[in-house]
């Protein structure tokens, strides 16, 4: 039998740890070890998943903020997490405390570690998906939203019995593992329809709607094209929209910044009441509704995690239309395996002067690599709190600094704000 780990950061390295000794089998492997942990996913409540390439977290946070108002237990599994590791596994709108977090990881270890006599050798991503079930289990979760890692036909969380399946925007991302067309990437994601369980698909390019009609006739699943919603109104802080859901017509406001959320958040109502839940009460969650990270804007400083071009454009169109007239600095900091080129072109279109930086993660682009994608780029530092003195002193009090390019970059900005205001 394993020792019980010790402390939180010794069962999360070894969690991670396991990057490098994992053998990834399709889904072999998370059954295996659900199975030796006694199937904690037929005792987590019933389970939304979600994919997507870009939106699908904040249609999580919508989901989530919607069955809390319910008054159910929720759990919340998204990933990568923001500013700390415990916050990808959430319960009743708190991550996982250290003690559950070592005993929960101390249980997954043992039965992970006996499988390996069997040949069977689980990922990072597979043992956080085990973590997460077991966690929601021993704690009564009426509702678990569970978001896919990596595309959906082969991620680990597709194991899972789902009540209801959504997919949001799905655009180029993870090439390397998920295809290079628009259509392969569909039929990834297409992956997690089950037969009989409903399937909401958010607005997309015709030739993504025409593979997910395909996947849902081929599995028997009802499938339920989300509506585009009519913006009615809209800030820098968030907009109300229009849309009709499978059943009934909303008027929504929401408080999560960008028009495109509100495709987002009528992803989610239109799963919401798939589920069947108190509609009144469920409409009033997603109003409330957070995403940190997601132009994010503190003080001078606007935060967001688009590392793709979708999300670049996406940035782009919010920062053009309510910040005219002020300088703009850019603070940007990459993955080398995103479509750095893209990003770049995108991100330089918009701002009068960048800052390139290394985010403190294996996979991030170098800093002066990363400065020679940008013309007028101003410098380059290795250290995020340098890149982001030297973008505030450049934008100056009236300017506006802009952090985009990597979700770890959102969050070592966040954590250095924050840390002044502490």
């Amino acid at each position: 039998m394993s020792e019980r780990f010790q402390s939180a950061p010794e069962a999360i390295s070894w969690i991670n740890g396991a990057r490098w000794k994992g053998e990834k089998k399709g889904l072999e492997n998370t059954r295996a070890l659900l199975e030796k942990l006694g199937h904690p996913e037929q005792r987590m409540g019933k389970i939304v998943h979600v994919a997507g390439t870009n939106g699908k977290g904040s249609t999580c946070a919508f989901l989530e903020s919607g069955l809390k108002a319910c008054g159910y237990h929720v759990g919340l599994f998204t990933s990568p997490y923001l500013r700390f590791f415990n916050e990808r596994i959430v319960f009743d709108g708190k991550p996982i405390d250290d003690e559950a977090l070592i005993d929960v990881a101390s249980r997954v270890r043992e039965a992970a570690e006996a499988l390996t006599y069997e040949g069977v050798y689980c990922t990072t991503f597979e043992l956080l998906t085990a973590s997460a079930c077991l966690y929601y289990a021993l704690r009564g979760a009426d509702y678990a939203v569970m978001e896919v890692g990596m595309g959906g036909r082969l991620d680990s969380t597709n194991v899972l019995p789902s009540s209801v399946s959504l997919i949001a925007a799905i655009g180029m991302d993870h090439m390397q593992s998920l295809g290079v067309t628009i259509e392969q990437f569909a039929f990834e994601k297409a992956g997690i329809m089950k037969p009989g369980v409903p399937v909401v698909v958010a607005p997309n390019p015709k030739s993504v709607i025409q593979v997910m009609k395909q996947n849902a006739r081929s599995v028997s699943a009802p499938l339920y094209l989300a509506d585009k919603p009519l913006i009615e109104e809209q800030s820098a802080e968030g907009c109300r929209f229009t849309c009709k859901l499978s059943r009934s017509t909303v008027t929504q406001t929401i408080t999560i910044p960008g028009a495109h959320q509100a495709q987002n958040a009528a992803l989610a109502l239109t799963g919401l009441e798939l589920l069947g839940v108190d509609m009144a009460r469920a409409v009033q969650g997603v109003e409330r509704a957070s995403w940190p990270g997601r132009l994010d804007k503190r003080g001078n400083v606007l935060i967001d995690c688009a590392h793709n071009p979708q999300g670049a454009n996406t940035l782009k169109e919010y920062v053009e239309r309510f910040f005219k007239g002020r300088k703009k600095v850019l603070l940007t900091g990459m993955m080398k395996d995103k479509q750095v080129a893209s990003c770049s072109e995108i991100f330089g279109s918009f701002a009068d002067e960048v800052v390139t930086t290394q985010v403190s993660w294996p996979r991030a682009i170098g800093a002066e690599e990363l400065k020679g994608f940008y013309p007028n780029a101003a410098a380059a530092f290795d250290s995020v709190s340098e890149g982001l003195a030297a973008a505030r002193s450049l934008a100056g009090e009236d300017g506006l600094v802009i952090c985009a390019g990597s979700v770890y970059l959102a969050g070592d900005v966040i954590n250095l704000l924050e840390g002044e205001n502490a």
